[in-house]
């Protein structure tokens, strides 16, 4: 291989990624098409000539990848011994509303809803746990799932109370997402003494929120979360503070309501929201977003980017999007030149099994995160009474090696988006499963760099707001 490269055109501006250097150039006219050359492994002449010139600048050169290897591989014994970060808990796979998209709906090959519930004991087991194992975290995370974990409010505050027992010096924080239809003012006023960060699912305006966040027998729920949020807004002056909503987008919507779901602000114009959109692992439907949709998704990207340069306000910005500002300073971070690739290395993607976002059902199984099929042997990683298996951590931190020679000839190896979950069949990790994935990690690895040399080529300065 002559380099690992990646050309591409933003707004009629030609670059190359360089993944051995980890950097992006902007290239001349006159060398995009021998720079394509190079890429294509097929250079002529003046392609080999200009191949040189970017070596003597310590750019182009041949990457020496060996192994696919995460590199923390032989410290995970360490981390899950000492270095747990985040529990999050099922605290109920049950739920009082049945929507459309949900891991639990049917569609999905995870989980189905359920009446089992945590017990106090199974819940301790796991606190003891993670507290055993996170000695050297200077913080730990614990989250409350379900379900509706509302379900299970009296078992949340026994958690909180029996965590803040065991904490002594240590930095704890709390978090809890609910479908909002149970959130009254006693329960907001008892979790928000407790030290919870409340996150709200909402999805978009009343005629978007209930074509599928529905009830059992149908009926939408918008217009209880809405009544539940004014009263708390009306009797806590600090609830915007302490509220957030996320807005899943719903591949299905009418082309109609695509503009709707931007102007969400309009419902709550003083709270801090984010969007997520349908994940396609473990479920054999597929979910396809409308062109109207993905050009509206830009229209408000553009206007984000032109408040990042000082040329919008914030006013005009849909708080939908201006979340996202983190996402870019966060991805500029890991755009830093390096001498090369190490000869052992791993695609990005997978956080640390066990280590980041522990995971454990309501009976005990620990998972790596809460995204994972609990109908999966590989993702069962151990469980509270006999700990974790650090060797079952490594398969999925390594999830790389299932396709190991695609991997080391990959230019988006550094950045790669997907984990184990894009390449769990239940049974195997699948080689197949995984690569059919790749298409789509490289177009959301290449968009985000594109969207980062837009913003530092107009002013945008990441450095001074890293």
């Amino acid at each position: 291989m002559l380099a690992l490269i990646h050309t591409f055109n933003s707004l009629g501006k030609d670059y190359v990624f360089d993944a051995n250097a980890n950097s992006v150039l902007m290239l001349e006219e006159h060398q995009v098409s021998l720079v394509k050359e190079i890429e294509q492994e097929k250079p002529s002449d003046e392609a080999f000539q200009l191949l040189e010139e970017f070596r003597l600048q310590g750019y182009f050169n041949p990457p020496e990848i060996k192994e696919i290897k995460h590199p923390q591989t032989d410290a995970m014994e360490y981390h899950l011994t000492r270095n747990i970060q985040k529990l999050t808990l099922q605290v109920t796979q049950g739920c009082n509303l049945r929507c459309s998209y949900c891991a639990y709906s049917g569609d999905y090959n995870t989980r189905g809803h359920a009446s089992k519930r945590m017990s106090f004991e199974t819940a301790k087991k796991a606190i003891d746990y993670v507290m055993e194992h996170s000695i050297d975290a200077k913080m730990v995370s614990f989250g409350f799932y379900g379900g509706e974990p509302l379900l299970e409010l009296e078992l949340i505050y026994k958690c909180i109370d029996y965590i803040n027992e065991l904490k002594g010096e240590k930095d704890i924080t709390f978090t809890l997402t609910t479908n909002g239809t149970l959130l009254t003012c006693e329960v907001y006023e008892g979790l928000i003494a407790k030290g919870v960060s409340i996150l709200i699912s909402l999805d978009g305006p009343k005629q978007l929120h209930d074509s599928y966040r529905v009830y059992p027998d149908g009926r939408g729920s918008f217009d209880d979360i809405v009544a539940n949020i004014n009263k708390i807004r009306e009797k806590y002056v600090d609830a915007n503070e302490k509220l957030r909503f996320i807005t899943v987008v719903n591949p299905e919507m009418d082309d109609s309501c695509v503009e709707k779901l931007y102007t969400m602000d309009e419902v709550f114009p003083q709270y801090s929201s984010s969007m997520s959109f349908v994940s396609e692992n473990y479920t054999d439907k597929k979910f396809a977003y409308s062109q109207e949709l993905w050009s509206t998704h830009k229209f408000e990207q553009t206007k984000l980017f032109l408040y990042m340069l000082g040329k919008l306000d914030i006013s005009k910005v849909s708080r939908l999007i201006i979340g996202s500002t983190g996402e870019f300073i966060e991805k500029y971070k890991y755009l830093r030149r390096i001498e090369r690739l190490p000869a052992k290395c791993h695609p990005g993607g997978p956080c640390l099994a066990g280590v980041h976002r522990l995971f454990v059902s309501a009976d005990g199984v620990f998972y790596p995160c809460e995204r994972v099929s609990e109908t999966s042997e590989m993702m069962k990683i151990g469980n509270i009474y006999d700990g974790i298996d650090v060797d079952k951590a490594n398969a999925i931190n390594n999830i790389g090696k299932t396709t190991a020679d695609a991997c080391k000839k990959c230019w988006a190896i550094s950045h790669c988006t997907m984990c184990a979950a894009n390449s769990d069949t239940l049974k195997e990790f699948s080689k197949e499963k995984r690569l059919k994935s790749c298409a789509g990690s490289k177009f959301t690895v290449v968009e985000l760099i594109k969207d980062i040399c837009f913003l530092k080529d107009y002013g945008y300065d990441f450095e001074s707001n890293i």
